[in-house]
C-alpha cells in the first residue's frame, strides 16, 4: 500500500506505557541541579537517549547537552520528559526549587528590613591619631590647634589621609 507522504510519526505514543511515579523524597533531596535530575532520570530507568530524544521529538545530542548541563531544560518538555523516563524526579526537584527559592526570597527582605531598622545613626568619630594606649589625638592644622579642612578632590598625600584627617607618625 502506498503512502501519500503526509504521515507523520507518533512521537509521545510509544514512548507512555505507564504513568510516571514520583522518586522518593531523600532522592529528591540529594539532586544538584534540573540536568543532575535529568541524568538520574534516563539512568535508573535504563533509557538510551535515543529513545528518550524520539519520546519528545527532539535529537540525541541536544538531550545529551540537556542531561550534561550545557543546555537549560525547557519548562514545556518537563512533562514529556518525565513521561518519556516514566518518573516525576525533574519535576520534584524544580518544584523544590521554586518552593525554596520563595523561602529565599522572603528572608532577604526579612534581612534588609532588619538592617534598615537596626541602622546606627551615623555619628562621626573623632579623626586623629591613635597612639598605643588607646587614646585618640586630634589631628591638628598645621597652623593652629584647628583640624585640616577636607579636601574634595586629590589623591592622599604619602603621610596619610586627608579626608579622615589622620597624619603619618
Amino acid at each position: 500500500m502506498a503512502t501519500t507522504g503526509n504521515q507523520t510519526e507518533l512521537r509521545l505514543a510509544f514512548g507512555v506505557h505507564h504513568a510516571p511515579k514520583n522518586a522518593p523524597s531523600q532522592i529528591v533531596r540529594q539532586i544538584e541541579s534540573a540536568a543532575h535530575a535529568l541524568a538520574v532520570m534516563i539512568r535508573a530507568g535504563h533509557h538510551k537517549l535515543d529513545y528518550v530524544a524520539a519520546c519528545i521529538g527532539k535529537s540525541r545530542s541536544y538531550v545529551s547537552r540537556m542531561q550534561n548541563g550545557a543546555r537549560p531544560i525547557p519548562d514545556k518538555l518537563v512533562g514529556p520528559l518525565c513521561a518519556a523516563t516514566g518518573s516525576n524526579l525533574l519535576r520534584q526537584f524544580l518544584n523544590l526549587q521554586a518552593a525554596l527559592d520563595g523561602i529565599c526570597e522572603v528572608e532577604r527582605l526579612a534581612d534588609l528590613m532588619r538592617a534598615a531598622n537596626e541602622e546606627p545613626s551615623r555619628v562621626r568619630e573623632p579623626a586623629g591619631r591613635v597612639r598605643a594606649s588607646g587614646a585618640v589625638r586630634q589631628a591638628a592644622y598645621p597652623r593652629g590647634t584647628e583640624r585640616a579642612p577636607v579636601p574634595l578632590r586629590g589623591r592622599a598625600s604619602p603621610g596619610g589621609s586627608p579626608a579622615l584627617g589622620y597624619y603619618a607618625a
